[in-house]
């Protein structure tokens, strides 16, 4: 049971909204369609053995990471938006209190929502990839999907950063979803050799994907180079919230 009422109060504001919920449904849905299409469409386009091709498939239940990160925006630049940050402030003048609640609050909803979604990828890819005639299961597939829940629970805490170091709503979830959806790509495109070393290329690390030789960090190292830009992030944010004027 969670004791905290800041943390509690968080929980409440998630499911009492509209947004939480249905992006709550869309998300394992998608997963398993992106399962779907990496196993009938993307599979086989690159030279990899037959594990990597399955581990492909359930790494899609990472898919989830642009759901837990618009949430996460959502619920920090919300109080801006709606301009109740004074009031949340004046309730609570502990500034640190209120951003640790929120990231507390809002990782347990990107972890249920990622543990949903790896369902649904884990159900989706295994019909799929019995119908492929491929293995559906190898011993590395219970990593993949942790290590897709772990990437996807850390992308709404790195929205929450995002949104109490930009404030405005619109500004945010622009910059979130274009750099974390195209930027790190185009900059992949560009310099291949940095790609590994961005913060998409180490959640895909982290979320077990197979690419070419190279071309992501190994698990790992992923996990702690991604954990490292989201405590940045984190950071930043807290120091942000802690001297900057609210009215």
């Amino acid at each position: 049971m969670i004791r905290d009422r800041l943390v509690r109060a968080e929980l409440v504001k998630a499911r009492a909204g509209r947004t939480g919920p249905a992006l709550a449904v869309i998300a394992p849905v998608t997963c398993a369609l992106w399962a779907a299409l990496q196993a009938l469409v993307f599979d086989g386009l690159g030279e990899l053995p037959a594990a990597s091709r399955v581990e492909n498939v359930y790494a899609m239940a990472q898919q989830a990471y642009v759901f837990t990160l618009i949430l996460g925006v959502l619920a920090m630049t919300g109080e801006y938006r709606h301009q109740t940050i004074t009031w949340t402030f004046l309730v609570t003048p502990v500034r640190s209190r209120v951003v640790t609640a929120k990231l507390v609050a809002w990782g347990l909803v990107g972890l249920a929502i990622a543990c949903v979604s790896a369902l649904a990828t884990l159900a989706s890819g295994a019909v799929l990839l019995a119908v492929r005639g491929l293995p559906m299961l190898t011993p590395g597939v219970p990593l993949v999907l942790l290590g897709a829940v772990l990437s996807t629970t850390a992308y709404a805490l790195l929205g929450v950063g995002l949104g109490a170091l930009i404030r405005n709503q619109v500004v945010a979830l622009v910059v979130a979803l274009l750099w974390f959806m195209y930027g790190d790509y185009v900059l992949s495109s560009v310099a291949p050799d940095l790609g590994r070393w961005l913060p998409t290329g180490a959640a895909r690390a982290l979320s077990g994907m197979h690419m070419q030789a190279g071309a992501l960090l190994p698990a790992w190292a992923g996990g702690l180079l991604f954990a490292a830009y989201v405590a940045a992030v984190v950071l930043a944010a807290r120091l942000v919230t802690l001297r900057r004027d609210v009215t």
